[in-house]
């Protein structure tokens, strides 16, 4: 299991968070949920940023604590990545 996820899932269940409320949160069933955090779908940014911002938790903070690979993002993605930064 990635890092990321597997910081997701730690901080998720230490807030007392179910996986539904997390899945009604992302707009996605309590299954698809489950499926991300057991690496069957992968997670996308978007659904990462928003995560991050439920869990009150610094997207950065987790990328730069994790030593998987590279991620690629597109300019795009790395301007809304910024932007919600900021926002913390």
């Amino acid at each position: 299991m990635s890092t990321i996820i597997q910081s997701i899932k730690k901080i998720r269940k230490s807030k007392k968070i179910s996986q539904t409320e997390m899945g009604k949160f992302l707009s996605i069933s309590q299954g698809t949920y489950r499926d991300i955090e057991s690496e069957k779908i992968r997670l996308s940014l978007d659904n990462y940023l928003l995560i991050c911002q439920y869990l009150e938790i610094d997207p950065t903070d987790l990328l730069r604590n994790n030593n998987e690979t590279t991620i690629t993002l597109t300019k795009q993605q790395i301007i809304l990545l910024k932007s919600i930064c900021e926002k913390l």
